[in-house]
Formats: C-alpha cells, structure tokens, sequence
C-alpha cells in the first residue's frame, strides 16, 4: 500500500511539475488556450452574411408572388381564355408552392417580344393557328416561351411558367379522355393522401440543415482539442532533451510507466483545460447565431444542453486519446522542432478520422470504438435524437481507455529504448548521404513505409483494373516499392530483417513445420469462410461480389495452375515480405520482450487487415495476420508464413475450380469440409509447435545484441 501510495505521490509531482512549466510559458499558453477562443467570433463575424442570405431566401420562398404572362399569336385570346379557365380551376387545389396570384394578358399584335422587356411581363407564350383546337383533338401544340430580360425572372419564374403548361396539358388530356367516353379514372388509378398531415413550420429548411451545421462544429471542435495536446506534449519528453533534463528524469527512484503517466496527466489536463474554452466559446457563439434562426428552427435549450453535457462527456475520451497520441508521437524526436514536424500527420488523422463521421450511414458500435471519428459520430447522434446513444456512449469511452493505455505502453517502451531516445541531434552531411548500415529497421522505418505503401495503393486503385493479371501484379508492386526504397536507403540486414533461413533445427524439423503452416493456412480459410457465412448469410457486398465473379472468370477462363500462381504464390510472398518481413522486424525488435512481441503482431495484423479494403473480410484477415505473426517468431523464419499465406489464398482457387454451380454461387460450406478444416487446424498448430521447439523470437537474428 506504501509502494502505490509512493508512486501515486511521484506520478502526481510529475504532472505538477510539467503543468507549472506549461503555465509559466505566457506565449505558449496564449497560442493553445486563448487564440483559439478569439476565432469564433471571427468565423461567426465572417458566416454572419452568410447566414442572413440563406434565412431570406428561406423567407422569399415562403412568401406570395406573381406571374404575369403575355400569350400573342393567331389563336392568342381563346388559347388565353382556355389558360384561365384552367388556372382557375388549377389554383383551388394548388399546394403551397404554387404562385399566389396569375395574370393573363393579351397585348396588341403591333407588339414584339421586345415590348415586352419594358413591361410588366415575366414571359410571353406564342402560339400558332388553331391552338384550342390542337389540344381538343389529337395532336401536339408547340408552344414558344420567352422569360423577360430586364426583369429578375430567373429559375423561379421558369419553374413557374412549366408549372402552368403542365396544368394545361394535363386539363386537355382529360378532355380528350372525356370525349372518348372513358371515366377520368382512367389517367388517374391512385390517389394519395395524407391523413393531419403537418403543415412545413417558419424554418423548417433551416431545421435541415442543422445536423450538418453541428457535425461541422464538432469536427472543428475534435480538431482544436486535439492540437491543444500538441505544445505540452512537444514540451514533455522533446523539451527535457532540449533542456538536458532528461537524464535527470530517468534517474528518479519511478519506472518508465509512472514517468509517462505523470506526464500524460500534465498533457491531459492542458487538453481538458482547451476542450472547455474551445465548448464555452461554441457555447456563447451559437447563443449570438441562434437570434438569426426563425423561430421553432431549433431544438429547445433543454435538449440542447442535454445534447452539450453527452458531447462533452465523449470528448473527454477524445482529449485523453489525443494527449497519449501527442506524447507516443513526440516521444522519439530529438528535438521540438522535430517534435513540431512528426505532429503534423496527426492533425491529418484526426481531421480525417473525425471527418469521417458525417459520412451518411456511418454509424453503429464499430464506429463508435474508433478513435476520433466515434467521439464525433456519438456527439451527432445525440444532437439528432439518435436511438441507444447511452450504449455507443458507452462504448466509445472503453474505447477510450484502451487506446489511450495501448499508447501509454508504447511511450514506456520508447522511453526504456536508450537507442530511440539517445539518438543526439543530425550530423550535418548532404540530403542524398544514406545512414550507416544496421541490422534491422527501427520502428519509425516501419511506420513510414506503411503510410507510403498505404498511400501507393490507394493510388493505384485510380487505375481499377478489372483484369486480376494485372490488378494483382499492380497491388503487389504497389506494397514492394516503397519497401525496396526504404530497406535499400537504409541498409538493413535483409537475412535478419526477412527472416530469410529455413526453419527449424535440420530438414525434418523444417519440413515438418512448412508442412504445419499450409494445413494452417489452409484451415483458416475455410473455417473463416464458414463463421463468415453463419454471421452473415451468403449475401455479399457489391466490392466482394465482384472480386468473387473475377476469381472465378480467372479460374474457369484458364489453368488453374496459373490462377493459383497468381492469387496465392505471388501475394503470398510479396505481402509477407512485408507485413511479417518488415513491419514484424521494424516493431519488435531483435530481441522483443513478450509485451513487445504481442504489441508487434497486433500492430501489424491490424495493418495487414486494414490493406485488404473489405469490410467483411476484416476479422479473417486480422486473425490470419496474428497467426502468421505468431508463426514468424516462433520459427524466426518468414518461410512458414510464406507457405500458409500461400495455402490459405489456394484454397478457393481449388474450391471454384471443383464446385459445381450450386456452390459457386454461395452455397453454405459444407459440414464435412469445415469439421475437416478444424483437424487441419489443430495438425497444423502441433507440427509448427514440433518443428519449431527450441527456436523462437530470440532466434530472428544469428548474432548476438
């Protein structure tokens, strides 16, 4: 109890200490707390106009106006005649859009259409001979139309003027039905109606787009909370560098986690302290906002401050997962203008996370356990009167926790790497002079040849190949060239790097254990599909649809051989070099410690699942990339992931060439096959475990430290 309570006391002098440091910098506390709140009133000084605009032109369209049309021609006063006779009946069942008042005039037949651009006229109709008696018989009227020129006519009068002329023809088809001597039920078989159906109150267009106008804010206000973490977590591990206290630091009689904890607090609390003056000033800017909205066009203050308190609440784990991110960010860099540089992705993340959220139909649990984007999306939810917001609520603050905590981790760790954080400041060589070789890539490495293989990919999907010869070929390049600049600019060991040796002591072993990996590869796959089909039904996406129907034009439209070598070898191999080669070596390390090892494999598994881009495969793949992760350390060879990649992406390359129709068209799999997949699965474990005894992640590199 003394030991917690001395580490409680140190995690809370640390915090103090940091928190003390931030108040004392006048500038630094100026630009993160009070800069931000002078904006509002410039952005709500800016929209104002804006905002005035569209709350008159909701108005304008509520108000009555007039149409004055002018009808020349041969036929012009009993076409005018007719014209009145059916706006008049017309108007008495007209809905709210339809214009108040209608003139119909007859000018002189000395006057052209330009006599008209003086008058009061906002269009003319010319008609030819016999126009009355066109639309009583069986023929087509053409009508000339003309808006003024000189008068704001615009889409208004247009849409008015269409209006009229549909009445119009809708009048001379039921005269012609009538003649015929059939019902006028004939043109009309279904009549719809609304039992007290509300009238549209003042501000209803308003009202809609009110949910946008919120999302919008709480984007902005997911932003600014999250670059409030970004002076004092610059301030926090890249300032003691700076200042050289560093050292002093880690000599204090608290680990590494209580260092970090300390200093999260002191990151937290300054992001607290910025949500709140960023929600005060939203707060009393919308106050100033809301005398432009016409009355009834917004919710009442009860809900509204209801809605305020949930979104603060959410927000509160969104500030704690961007202080850890700031500091696990901040952590490595030698200095704070490096600290200021590495930062700059993030507010990319958050911007497009959080964006994310207004995407229509983007909601549910598995968004609300996303970072950022779930903070957002359960704040809108609420402002929208969203159902079972108390649980997304819920989960979004577990969500929180466990984010916030796996960065936490990660900042201990690269605190406890003397290598990472020791790295002084940059030799002062050419742009184009390459580092000193080492052994295998650091984590950074990892992190920035993911970011430019994920930008790579996205890229090349502009091309949208629907061949798979050359899709395939296009996605793999698409993973191996940033990876092959990246390892050859850094000089890495590729033998220790990608786990380039045979597995297992002697070739029995080594067999044994390759020969585990495939019946491991392939029982994956089937008793993936299988849960995937039981989940879901055999219903698929329209993305996995079509994936679906070109593996099977590429399997039937060749030899299966082919489309084996080009499904399962080719991404096998290029995607193992570089999620369970590179990513695995860059994040754990030569010697990785078990928290390590779990934290390298989850990392890169989530990687390797997020690369694929369907949603519906995501758990497959994520527990397939754990596999092969656990696999590569054990072994301290990428061959067995190799081989079960492999095996795992050939099996429904057999599957469609064998099925009949009945199966390949989504058939539920077969009971037998999956009890089969299960052995396979268990066999497959056993043997790696049998070929690998004895080895393990200690064994990823031949030499010692």
């Amino acid at each position: 109890m003394m030991r917690e309570s001395g580490r409680s006391r140190a995690v809370a002098a640390l915090a103090r200490r940091d928190l003390l440091e931030f108040v004392r910098d006048r500038r630094t506390l100026f630009v993160t707390l009070l800069m931000p709140m002078a904006m509002y009133p410039v952005l709500a000084l800016a929209s104002m106009l804006g905002v005035r605009s569209a709350v008159a032109d909701l108005e304008a369209r509520q108000t009555a106006r007039r149409l004055v049309l002018a009808v020349t021609g041969a036929d012009a006063e009993p076409f005018a005649e007719r014209l009145r006779e059916v706006l008049a009946a017309a108007g008495r069942a007209a809905g709210p859009d339809w214009p108040a008042a209608i003139v119909i005039e007859v000018p002189p037949t000395a006057d052209g259409p330009a006599r008209f651009d003086d008058a009061d006229v906002d269009a003319w109709i010319d008609v030819g001979d016999d126009a009355v008696a066109t639309l009583d018989g069986r023929g087509t009227l053409t009508v000339s139309a003309r808006l003024s020129t000189s008068r704001p006519s615009g889409r208004r009068q247009r849409d008015d003027l269409v209006a009229v002329l549909r009445a119009l023809a809708e009048d001379a088809r039921r005269r012609r039905v009538a003649s015929a001597g059939l019902p006028g039920s004939v043109l009309e078989p279904v009549v719809l109606s609304f039992a007290d159906a509300p009238g549209e109150a003042a501000g209803a267009g308003l009202q809609g787009v009110l949910p946008t106008a919120v999302g919008g804010v709480l984007v902005l206000l997911a932003l600014l909370t999250a670059t409030g973490a970004f002076y004092p977590a610059i301030d926090a591990i890249a300032g003691e560098k700076e200042r050289g206290t560093i050292e002093t630091l880690l000599i204090a009689p608290c680990s590494a986690g209580d260092i970090v904890l300390g200093k999260f607090l002191a990151v937290f609390c300054v992001t607290l302290a910025t949500l709140a003056a960023n929600a005060l000033s939203i707060g009393l800017t919308a106050a100033v906002l809301v005398r432009l909205a016409p009355a009834g066009a917004l919710p009442g203050i009860g809900l509204t401050a209801a809605c305020a308190l949930v979104s603060l609440v959410a927000f509160t784990g969104l500030a704690a997962v961007a202080a850890a991110l700031c500091l696990a960010v901040t952590c490595a860099a030698r200095s704070t203008k490096e600290a200021q540089n590495t930062l700059t992705p993030v507010i990319l993340l958050v911007s497009g996370l959080a964006g994310a959220a207004l995407v229509p139909g983007f909601a549910g649990v598995a968004i609300a356990a996303l970072p950022f984007a779930g903070h957002v999306s359960v704040a809108k939810g609420m402002f929208e009167g969203a159902a079972g917001w108390p649980w997304l609520l819920l989960v979004s603050l577990a969500s929180s926790v466990l984010v916030t905590w796996l960065f936490l981790r990660i900042t201990a760790a690269a605190l406890g790497d003397e290598e990472l954080l020791f790295r002084g400041p940059d030799a002062a060589v050419g742009p184009f002079a390459r580092p000193a070789p080492r052994r295998l890539p650091a984590p950074s490495h990892g992190l920035v040849t993911t970011l430019l293989a994920l930008a790579a990919l996205w890229y090349v999907q502009a091309f949208a190949l629907q061949d798979l010869l050359l899709a395939v070929p296009l996605n793999q390049a698409a993973l191996l060239v940033p990876l092959a600049v990246v390892a050859a600019w850094q000089r890495v060991n590729a033998i220790d790097t990608f786990g380039l040796r045979i597995p297992g002591d002697g070739p029995v072993r080594a067999a044994t254990c390759l020969a585990g990996a495939a019946a491991l590869g392939a029982g994956l796959f089937v008793v993936g599909a299988a849960a995937l089909v039981t989940v879901r039904g055999t219903e698929l996406s329209a993305e996995a649809r079509l994936l679906a129907e070109r593996l099977l034009e590429l399997v039937r439209g060749g030899p299966w051989w082919w489309a084996c070598l080009l499904v399962a070898v080719l991404p096998a191999v290029g995607e193992e070099l570089f999620f369970r080669g590179w990513l695995l070596s860059a994040w754990s390390g030569a010697r990785p410690t078990p928290p390590r090892a779990v934290a390298a494999v989850t990392a890169q598994a989530a990687a390797f699942a997020a690369f694929h881009l369907l949603p519906e495969r995501l758990p497959q793949t994520f527990i397939l990339g754990l596999v092969l992760g656990w696999m590569t350390l054990r072994s301290g060879s990428i061959l067995p992931a190799i081989v079960a990649h492999a095996a795992h992406n050939a099996v429904p390359v057999v599957l469609v060439a064998l099925a009949d129709e009945r199966m390949a068209g989504g058939a539920a799999v077969p009971a037998t096959i999956v009890a089969a997949a299960v052995g396979c699965l268990a066999v497959g474990a056993a043997m790696i475990a049998a070929g690998t005894q004895g080895r393990g992640a200690s064994h990823r590199c031949n030499d010692p430290a």
